[in-house]
Order: C-alpha cells, then sequence, then structure tokens
C-alpha cells in the first residue's frame, strides 16, 4: 500500500510538474498582444523603441516570450539575442533549412500572419516547433513567438 502511494505521489508531482512548466510559457494571445505593445511603442517612440525590445533590456520580454522587429531585410531589434541585430533575414533558417526570416516578410500583413519553424527554446536549450505571429506595420515586421514543446 505505501508503495502503490509512493508511486501515486511521483506520477502526481511529475504531472504536476509538467503543468507548471507549462503555465511558464506564453501563449498565443499572449504573443499577439506583445507584438501590439511594441507597435504601440514605435508609435509613441518612432526607432528609439527599438532600445528598449532590444536585450538585455527585459521591457518586451516576458517568460519565453520575446519582441522582435526586422525592417525590409535586416532584424533592427530583438529581445533574447542583441547579437542577432543587424543579421540578413535570408540567412535565418531553421535547423530543416526554412527560410523563416524570409517568411516573416513575405507573410507579415497589418492584420498578423503565423509563420512555423524550429528555433532554439530559451526554457530547454533544444531546437523545438515554434509559431511566430508577425504583424507588418510602417515598414517594419514586428513579432513575437510561441514554443511548442
Amino acid at each position: 500500500m505505501i508503495i502503490l502511494a509512493g508511486l501515486f505521489g511521483a506520477l502526481f508531482w511529475l504531472f504536476a510538474g509538467a503543468a507548471l512548466a507549462q503555465d511558464s510559457r506564453g501563449t498565443a494571445d499572449e504573443a499577439k498582444a506583445m507584438v501590439a505593445k511594441a507597435i504601440a511603442a514605435f508609435d509613441a517612440e518612432g526607432t528609439a523603441a527599438f532600445a528598449a525590445m532590444t536585450a538585455p533590456s527585459k521591457t518586451f520580454v516576458d517568460r519565453d516570450l520575446y519582441v522582435f522587429v526586422f525592417d525590409k531585410t535586416r532584424l533592427v531589434a530583438h529581445g533574447f539575442d542583441a547579437t542577432l541585430i543587424g543579421g540578413d533575414a535570408a540567412s535565418l533558417a531553421d535547423v530543416n533549412g526554412k527560410k523563416f526570416g524570409v517568411e516573416f516578410i513575405e507573410k507579415a500583413t497589418p492584420d498578423g500572419a503565423w509563420v512555423d519553424y524550429v528555433w532554439r527554446d530559451p526554457i530547454s536549450g533544444k531546437d523545438v516547433a515554434k509559431s511566430s505571429w508577425v504583424v507588418s506595420h510602417k515598414g517594419y515586421v514586428f513579432g513575437t513567438g510561441i514554443y511548442k514543446p
């Protein structure tokens, strides 16, 4: 009986831990809200807002969500990795060779669109499926992605 109770206890904590880990992840609605917040900051401050959107600033970072911004060809803000700034969208490809940087720019609309690809998860450190919400606004593409582990 004690062994059975211990087994059920271990299973409970295993599933509870998985649920808590999922709770620490951003949702699709939260990603859309973060992009809207970034666009509002850009409308208020112009390109000066990009500094607040770029690491090490945490203004536009929430758990595994972070903002990124492209002009027509290059990355101009990135909330997780500032070393990517200035990188050409055409050079961004996932582990499967998908040119998702180009797809961000091609698929982004004023109403927004989702782009699927594989990217390094900042929580697990593994390459996992990701989907980014990208919105075209005044010559820029604003985006935030959700990880789907």
